[in-house]
């Protein structure tokens, strides 16, 4: 790929996933990127379809040899920066979002370092994020009038979405992880993110998460429930690959809602009377069409 600076080109093609990927005016996204990406891996990633695409197109776009980019990609996607999955012409590979993404899967290079680039891309452009609709992730606040067209499916719902699953794991929250690297921790759990698949045992012998069966799953789950802890899905109709379990001090998009104020966005509709002033325990997701095409809007004056 021609481009001058990749990571500019790369934060550029971020941004234009649905999840979105907010400039800094500072510079602070490309810095992340600059951390986590060689110059020519950033190249690599900007030039990936949002489709799993097999190695052979994505070596003649970019002009290099199919055996040093088959390598160059598996590597990336063994660091969590880009996905790999099953084609027809064998193993593909795609861009993946930065968030709930890239971000996440850095468990395993999380240091002080990287948290503080975070903290500094957090306090300055990701609240930009919330404008995107429809949101890319689903959590219910509640004693709050909140006006959407998003109905709220309770914790059976959670429960349901393992039992449709194959495989199970929990990894380390890459949120609490980060602000306790800051100075920051909060009481809550740390083991409590857990990531869902269709082909049973796709995650025996895979490094940085801990392998479940439905049962222990289903302990996680309601640990992190009695933990007050908020579950939340992807924004899609169907293909839930993870359920995090967040809370307003750590969670990066639960505490850019808190900063913004509540009353000043418009988030989901609960199907129940709210009656406490605490996040409705395992009630953190909602039914609604997959989320295409991509939107933004400005919150109102408050």
């Amino acid at each position: 790929m021609n481009t001058s600076n990749p990571y500019e080109e790369l934060a550029r093609r971020l941004d234009a996933l649905p999840n979105g990927f907010p400039a800094a005016k500072d510079g602070a996204h490309l810095r992340i990127l600059e951390y986590l990406f060689a110059p020519e891996e950033a190249s690599l990633a900007a030039s990936l379809s949002d489709g799993y695409e097999s190695v052979g197109p994505i070596a003649a776009r970019n002009g290099i040899d199919p055996a040093a980019c088959r390598g160059r990609l598996k590597d990336m996607a063994r660091r969590g920066l880009i996905l790999a999955g099953k084609t027809a012409g064998g193993m593909g590979y795609r861009v993946m979002p930065f968030v709930v993404g890239i971000y996440e899967m850095q468990g395993d290079r999380m240091d002080a370092k990287l948290a503080r680039l975070f903290e500094n891309y957090f306090r300055t452009s990701f609240r930009q994020a919330l404008s995107i609709q429809p949101p890319f992730q689903r959590v219910l606040p509640v004693r709050e009038s909140l006006q959407s067209d998003l109905s709220i499916a309770p914790f059976e719902t959670a429960a349901g979405i393992v039992d449709r699953s194959a495989a199970w794991a929990v990894t380390p929250c890459i949120c609490r992880k980060q602000k306790a690297l800051i100075g920051e921790a909060c009481r809550h759990p740390v083991d409590v993110c857990m990531i869902l698949a269709d082909t049973a045992g796709v995650f025996h012998g895979r490094t940085g998460v801990r392998e479940l069966n439905r049962e222990e799953a289903h302990r996680v789950l309601r640990e992190c429930a009695e933990a007050g802890l908020v579950h939340s899905v992807s924004n899609t109709r169907d293909g839930n690959w993870y359920i995090c379990n967040c809370c307003t001090c750590s969670c990066g998009i639960l505490r850019a809602w808190r900063r913004a104020g509540w009353r000043r966005w418009s988030l989901i509709r609960v199907s129940f009377p709210a009656s406490t002033r605490r996040f409705v325990t395992g009630a953190a997701f909602a039914r609604r069409p997959v989320r295409s095409p991509r939107s933004r809007w400005k919150a109102p004056p408050g």
